[in-house]
């Protein structure tokens, strides 16, 4: 028996990548740099309640907006990256658990939707 999936990638376009690389989510954030579509978000596939991701999303000044969520509400936080290389490293130590990926030069406030 074979296991799904641990995480999912969605452009804007609605393509998927089921447990994307680190290359992966750059070469789609590359895609966003190019003009097609505006955001990224990488979902945990295994949470019941639908509420672990990470996305980006990229603002007219070239910078890019990062957030992650991890489950309730309490938990989900932002940062401005100043690049598209900021953002994927950001991304990326949220997706694979990165030791000390939060504790980067970001400035996380909580996000209150």
């Amino acid at each position: 028996m074979t296991n799904g999936p641990a995480r999912r990638a969605t452009a804007e376009s609605g393509d998927t990548i089921d447990d994307p690389s680190e290359d992966a989510l750059f070469l789609t954030l590359d895609d966003i740099e190019a003009g097609e579509g505006t955001h990224l978000i990488v979902d945990v596939l295994g949470d019941v309640t639908s509420r672990t991701f990470a996305q980006t999303s990229r603002n007219s000044d070239g910078s890019y907006i990062v957030e992650y969520r991890d489950g309730a509400a309490e938990r989900h936080f932002g940062t401005i990256a100043p690049d598209v290389l900021t953002a994927h490293a950001l991304l990326t130590g949220w997706a694979f658990a990165v030791p000390g990926w939060r504790d980067s030069a970001a400035e996380w406030e909580q996000v209150h939707v």
